[in-house]
């Protein structure tokens, strides 16, 4: 479930030297494939698991954040994604900080079944962070159930088209900072105006999200989805938990919990409890955009 519909049926230094950009884009898509194939070959538990950050976190619906590489292993064996077939993804967009060592794909999830057709079981957004061995290991990810696969438009680039920020020098302790003051003052505009208006003024030009029959792509497509999303219909809020950022400055990704406050289909009160994962691109005049942002429920308010 998409943050948007909730109730609605490292520690600083400077920039590190790293991979350029696009070698680390490379390495990144390789390392969202390979995770696939192992997935494929070896079944969702150990074929994800070992790709994971020791420290990572799993969004699912229905429960509070899985935190740690071995809770997640732990609930994929009980709730493995396999579901009778192979499970596998395909990301749409993919694309890392400027210093290379923070990274994000958004894409669909399927399982392939032996005499059948490909099944679209959901889609994804996972954030990945450079391990010191070089390798990439997702540090967060949100998985919900779809039945459609992500279809981008004609013309749709898999990696970010917006002019970038300058180049600075920070802790990535103050990168997060700003990454999370952002996410707060989006908080604030959906609370004074509406999640509408909010999430179509925070989306990059070039945002991808998960909602939709096939997607949205862009700030204008999401402007025209999120329109009917009014505060008189929908109350959301929300607040920043965890994060990480690039010690580039450019790239940061936001952890939370949202309270989305509304009515039923028969008019009566409704309060909704969601998590989710945005990711935040700073742009080239200075200010930070969301460029992917999915969510789905918890069982509270505590969290994510």
């Amino acid at each position: 479930m998409n943050r948007m519909f909730a109730g609605a049926s490292g520690v600083g230094g400077g920039a590190a030297v790293g991979p350029s950009a696009a070698d680390a884009r490379t390495r990144l898509r390789q390392a969202d494939q390979a995770m696939s194939e192992a997935s494929a070959k070896a079944g969702s538990a150990k074929g994800f698991s070992d790709f994971l950050a020791e420290d990572a976190v799993m969004l699912v619906e229905g429960e509070y954040a899985l935190k740690g590489r071995q809770a997640i292993l732990t609930w994929l064996t009980a709730h493995p994604l396999d579901q009778g077939g192979a499970p596998r993804w395909e990301p749409v967009r993919w694309d890392v900080s400027a210093d290379g060592t923070l990274g994000y794909s958004v894409g669909t999830a399927t399982v392939d079944v032996e005499g059948a057709t490909q099944q679209v079981v959901g889609r994804y957004i996972s954030a990945w962070r450079l391990q010191a061995d070089g390798q990439w290991r997702v540090a967060v990810t949100v998985r919900n159930a779809a039945t459609t696969p992500m279809t981008p438009p004609e013309g749709f680039s898999p990696a970010n088209t917006e002019p970038g920020a300058a180049a600075r020098t920070l802790s990535k302790d103050a990168v997060l900072e700003e990454a999370m003051a952002a996410d707060r003052a989006f908080s604030a505009q959906s609370v004074r105006e509406g999640m509408g208006k909010a999430f179509t003024a925070w989306a990059a030009r070039d945002a991808v999200l998960l909602t939709g029959a096939a997607g949205l792509y862009g700030q204008d497509s999401i402007a025209r989805a999120y329109a009917p999303f009014t505060l008189e219909q929908t109350d959301l809020r929300w607040e920043p938990v965890l994060g990480d950022a690039a010690a580039s400055g450019d790239l940061a990704y936001t952890v939370g919990r949202a309270i989305s406050a509304g009515k039923d289909a028969q008019g009566q009160p409704r309060k909704d409890f969601v998590k989710y994962l945005s990711v935040w691109r700073r742009q080239a005049d200075g200010s930070w955009r969301y460029v992917t942002d999915g969510g789905n429920s918890s069982p509270g308010p505590q969290g994510p």
